[in-house]
């Protein structure tokens, strides 16, 4: 109590209320009446100064002696030391939630690389752009073959909102994992199976001339269609779309597509999934066998989401269906699942992530992240075998179709090497 009135006579002379004013006014108070002015005196000084939370409302007036910033004594600089010092003392979580998430527009949920990587990336991109620049004003051209000059003109132009990470961006294991991957409750990525410098070093390339077949696509749910699509047209299901990913991988890159059509998952009329992975694997196999020149194996699918959920975005003013890369772990949270096996996982998931880099680059926000769950997919028949989910039972027809030349897109700059 005897520092609560010590205390409470300072604000007393300096804020000009209290005993001295009463005085001064000729209004007495009483003896209970000056004990609470000393309480809440006391309490306010605790609270201001910081002892019950963080930020002192006194070294927040004085903050820019202390800390050789420069003072603003303006009306309106000295206000916000004042509201600063204030809210602080007073209502601590609003203003840490303040400094960490200044940005209003921004969820507190994402996951954000430290100040010094976005600089570097920021200097990076820059640096690619403004080199860009200079071999388009100069006329450089890199090949001499008319064919590969032609395939090259077909090639995509990064986004100048798109993000060209490096090894070094990533070397935050928590942000490259939170920011390429979502892992499915039923697994557990274990130490060492997510490596960002690996899978980017993996050469993934392959020679994409040639007629004989480069890639298969295959569609192991071929009855999965979307919001509009017509009944009794394949054209309307995930069938046609692989027939447009084929027709463009082959007029734009000269990659040569063998479009797999069979149906695994109908048994008698009827949709019937539990053996569908089974009968996929085994037609696949025997068109790996009659052409040993495929090197790429793509699942083509769209997700299943709740009613009310559409993955769209926007892509060049057009209205384009989101995809997402799966993989399996062959892996359950109890440890590995032993009859399901991968030799290449490592490949696959270097696949999807050299991939999800170039949409990072290229069409932002066009691929989610990569799902991990626990099982197969048949993605152990080739290293560079592939599962896309495109879009959604929401989705419309003109969304998912709108998607297939970015996809195509982006398996030709890896497949290419470029």
């Amino acid at each position: 109590m005897i520092i609560s009135r010590y205390f409470m006579n300072i604000i007393v002379k300096v804020g000009g209320v209290g005993t001295s004013v009463g005085k001064i006014l000729g209004i007495y108070m009483n003896r209970r009446l000056l004990y609470l002015l000393e309480a809440v005196a006391g309490m306010s000084f605790l609270v201001l100064s910081g002892i019950f939370f963080q930020g002192n409302f006194f070294l927040k007036m004085i903050q820019p002696g202390l800390y050789m910033e420069s003072a603003d004594f303006s009306v309106k600089g000295v206000w916000n030391r004042i509201t600063d010092g204030l809210s602080a003392g007073m209502f601590p979580v609003w203003k840490y939630v303040q400094n960490i998430y200044p940005d209003k527009g921004t969820s507190v949920t994402e996951l954000y690389p430290s100040d010094n990587i976005l600089a570097q990336m920021t200097a990076e991109n820059e640096q690619a752009k403004s080199q860009t620049e200079t071999e388009a004003d100069s006329g450089a051209d890199t090949k001499d073959e008319g064919e590969d000059t032609e395939v090259a003109a077909n090639a995509p132009v990064a986004d100048s909102a798109g993000v060209r990470y490096t090894a070094d961006m990533l070397q935050d294991y928590s942000f490259f994992v939170n920011q390429f991957f979502a892992i499915d409750s039923s697994t557990v990525a274990p130490d060492g199976l997510l490596n960002a410098e690996q899978f980017m070093n993996m050469d993934l390339s392959i020679d994409i001339a040639g007629e004989e077949p480069k890639v298969l696509i295959y569609h192991t749910h071929s009855q999965e269609t979307f919001a509009d699509s017509r009944p009794g047209y394949w054209q309307d299901s995930v069938v046609g779309l692989g027939d447009t990913l084929k027709n463009e991988l082959e007029s734009r890159y000269g990659i040569a597509v063998y479009h797999l059509t069979d149906t695994f998952d109908v048994i008698d009329g009827v949709t019937d999934r539990s053996a569908a992975y089974t009968y996929a694997e085994e037609r696949v196999r025997e068109v790996l066998a009659q052409y040993p020149s495929i090197k790429v194996v793509i699942d083509l699918h769209r997700d299943g989401v709740a009613e009310g959920t559409r993955l769209v975005t926007e892509v060049n003013g057009k209205p384009t269906a989101q995809i997402m890369f799966l993989d399996g772990l062959c892996r359950t949270t109890s440890g590995p699942i032993d009859y399901l096996q991968n030799p290449y996982l490592a490949e696959n998931l270097a696949f999807s992530f050299q991939l999800q880099l170039k949409a990072e680059e290229y069409y932002p926000d066009f691929a989610r992240r990569i799902y991990l769950r626990a099982y197969q997919y048949n993605l152990h028949i080739l290293p560079r075998a592939l599962l896309v989910e495109c879009g959604a039972q929401t989705n419309t027809v003109e969304e998912v179709q709108n998607a297939m030349p970015l996809l195509a897109d982006l398996l030709y700059l890896v497949l290419s090497g470029r």
